[in-house]
């Protein structure tokens, strides 16, 4: 192994792994897996959100390495953070809202991609480790998070609560619904393979219909997380 090939560091939040961009791919990923496997007992079941710098990752390729990460070492990835200073806040809250849902509702983080033709349904709030893709849908009696890109159908509040939220790092859906009200999208189509930039946004019911705005601690407080 190269020991400088793959670096861990921590921030206030999670980990940032600092990745070789030249050495083979292939070669990278045994390198993280010694890396992190060196480190288990201190990383066991510890949940932390992670960020990759170094190398530029395509989409495939950060889900083997997160796979890597999680099975050499057993530690519990809530979410990919992109670094721009301005967001750290906003992913800090919403990580330590998702965290306190963990404790509060056991049972309900789901793991996992939703694609076209699955339906999670949950009897509570439910954070969503992954995306929901066009044609998937989301039903929860409380709120919806999404740790990932939002491109298919979500319902939160499902009997009748207009206080709930559905946030979402990347919010490209088809339709969003709380409670009664309902807003479709006019952009996303139901077959969608495009790639966003992590943009966190909140959707919620303000005056009788939803509103979908950039995640800020403004909004954040407004709601109470």
């Amino acid at each position: 192994m190269n020991p400088t090939s793959v670096i861990i560091k921590s921030n206030k939040y999670g980990l940032i792994v600092i990745l070789d961009e030249k050495l083979p791919f292939e070669e990278l990923l045994k390198d993280i897996a010694f890396k992190f496997q060196e480190s288990a007992k201190f990383f066991q079941n510890a949940k932390m959100a992670v960020s990759f710098r170094g190398r530029v990752l395509t989409k495939p390729q950060e889900r083997q390495v997160v796979e890597t990460i999680v099975n050499s070492c057993g530690i519990h990835i809530l979410c990919i953070v992109d670094e721009p200073k301005e967001h750290e806040e906003y992913y800090r809250q919403i990580l330590s809202y998702a965290l306190e849902e963990k404790e509060d509702q056991d049972g309900q983080f789901y793991k996992g991609t939703l694609r076209a033709g699955q339906v999670l349904e949950t009897e509570t709030s439910v954070v969503i480790l992954g995306d929901v893709n066009p044609g998937a849908n989301v039903v929860s009696k409380g709120n919806v998070i999404v740790l990932g890109s939002c491109r298919g159908n979500v319902y939160a509040g499902a009997t009748g609560d207009k206080n709930c939220f559905i946030a979402a790092l990347v919010m490209k859906p088809i339709q969003v619904r709380i409670a009664d009200k309902m807003a479709r999208s006019a952009i996303t189509k139901r077959v969608d393979t495009g790639e966003y930039k992590i943009d966190p946004k909140i959707a919620f019911i303000k005056d009788d219909h939803i509103n979908i705005k950039p995640i800020t601690s403004e909004n954040l407080n407004e709601l109470s997380i």
